[in-house]
Formats: C-alpha cells, structure tokens, sequence
C-alpha cells in the first residue's frame, strides 16, 4: 500500500512539475490574459476549509501528515503533497494548490467534469490557453488576487489549481 501511494505521489509531482513549467514556448503565460479578463469573483474557494492564506498548520491539521514534503528555493517555498492533491506554501501560507482527484471546487467542479459544466458554475469571463499540452481555461478574481485554472484533456477536467495572483493589480 506505501509502495502505490509512493508511485501516485511521483506520478501527481511528475504532472504537476511538468503543468507548471510547460513545455511549449509559444503557450501564452496567464499573465497575458490578466488585463483582458473580467474579474470573477473566487472568494469562496477552498478545499476541505484550507484556503488560500491559511497556514502550514492549517493544512496538517486537515490533511495530517503529508505524503512528502519539498522545499524550493527559488522562490523560497515548501509544497506539502497529498494522494491527490499539492499544497504550495510561501512564508508559512499556502500560496496555491492543486488537485486531480477526489477534491471539488467551491462551485463543485471535479476532476471529469466538462469545460462545459466549468463556464456554467464560474461564467463566461474566462481566458484559454493551453499549458503543457492541456487545454486550460482561467478565471481571475482581481480584487482578492486569486487565480482559478483548470486543465482539460479531450473535454474532461484532469486538474484544478488555484493560486494567489503575484503581478500588480491593474490601475
């Protein structure tokens, strides 16, 4: 059982380190859609009560002790990995996260859900991109700086993530 859970945490940092850095160098960055997508409200969002902002402790406490626990350095940061599920955390607050299973939204996205069924639950203000050969869409909440994207692979959610905005706020 430590064996598999060990392999599906390689597997989900593999994915994730692969998401996050992508591979395509004409994919468009998020931040080339930020002065060009209406604001969204995401307030709401959270998984198991752990928001953006909570803590370190806030997360142990809810999801206990993590699977494996990397450091960065560059931007100095820790990522707590979960079956499922990775928390990013910055100056000992959780700065993003992201899922492919067994999570939802606070509108009630899941892993498996359509595009469709995305713009229904947040909107029509979304920007697309594609990012490390998903086909994504992302909402911007510019008043409480919070990114929402989420992966697709043949119209089917494969990952959510959200994240504090780190640019400046427009003007």
């Amino acid at each position: 059982m430590k064996s598999k859970m060990k392999f599906g945490t390689l597997i989900f940092s593999l994915f994730m380190l692969l998401f996050l850095m992508g591979c395509d160098p004409f994919d468009k960055s998020k931040t080339e859609f930020y002065n060009s997508t209406e604001s969204s409200n995401l307030s709401e969002e959270n998984v198991n009560s752990i928001t953006l902002n909570s803590t370190e402790n806030d997360v142990i406490g809810t999801f206990g002790k993590p699977a494996e626990v990397s450091d960065v350095t560059n931007p100095t940061s820790k990522y707590l990995t979960y079956d499922g599920i990775e928390f990013g955390i910055i100056e000992d607050k959780v700065n993003r996260y992201y899922f492919n299973n067994n999570y939802q939204t606070a509108k009630g996205i899941t892993v498996g859900d359509t595009k469709e069924n995305v713009i229904q639950a947040y909107g029509e203000n979304f920007y697309e991109r594609v990012e490390s050969g998903l086909d994504t869409i992302g909402y911007f909440d510019k008043e409480n700086m919070i990114n929402l994207e989420i992966g697709f692979k043949e119209n089917k959610i494969v990952l959510v993530m959200i994240e504090k905005i780190r640019y400046p706020k427009e003007d």
